[in-house]
């Protein structure tokens, strides 16, 4: 009986850490971001998936977990539309480090957010897994320099113990990368 019960509970251990798959990579320059205050406008995320408004989910969450995670002041979406307004540029593809350097002078700020949606899908199959991928860059408008890279892809779920929504792992992914870029600018101020 007891073997019975190590084994149940081994499988039930395995179920639970087979669940969720995320790859990571991660580049910050945190003496660089840490130099001064930062005035930064978090530009449209490109959208390279099948869902219609992936690019401006993900960008309104990103947006929430900077704010909640760093000292920058940041640049109100609706101050930066009015700003871009009537341009040639189209917001919502800014992929380029030399658009996104353009852009940032044209707005007035010193640093951009600038990116891309690559996966934000429920998987097919029978549990439907939710995935999302992330590319985003932190960019010195004054400089040109890239001070910080993330990309990452997970995949969420957890079988038939509990459910797993799209949005919800979209918070998590932007979540982790920027809680990593600001845990290096925290241990960096140490």
């Amino acid at each position: 009986m007891r073997r019975l019960s190590c084994i149940i509970a081994l499988t039930f251990l395995a179920l639970l850490t087979a669940c969720t798959n995320s790859h990571r990579v991660n580049y910050v320059q945190s003496r660089e971001i840490s130099a001064h205050k930062r005035f930064v406008a978090v530009l449209p995320l490109v959208n390279l998936t099948s869902h219609p408004f992936a690019g401006r989910i993900v960008g309104d969450i990103l947006s929430s977990e900077l704010y909640a995670a760093t000292s920058f002041t940041f640049m109100e979406r609706t101050a930066m539309a009015e700003k871009i307004k009537g341009k040639d540029d189209d917001l919502e593809f800014v992929m380029d480090k030399a658009v996104a350097q353009r852009l940032g002078r044209e707005l007035g700020v010193d640093t951009v957010v600038y990116g891309s949606v690559t996966e934000y899908r429920y998987k097919l199959g029978i549990d439907q897994d939710p995935v999302v991928g992330i590319n985003l860059r932190l960019l010195d408008v004054g400089s040109g320099k890239v001070l910080w890279a993330s990309s990452m892809s997970k995949t969420g779920g957890c079988w038939f113990i509990c459910e797993d929504s799209l949005n919800r792992l979209a918070q998590d992914v932007c979540e982790s990368m920027v809680k990593e870029m600001a845990g290096e600018l925290d241990g960096q101020k140490s």
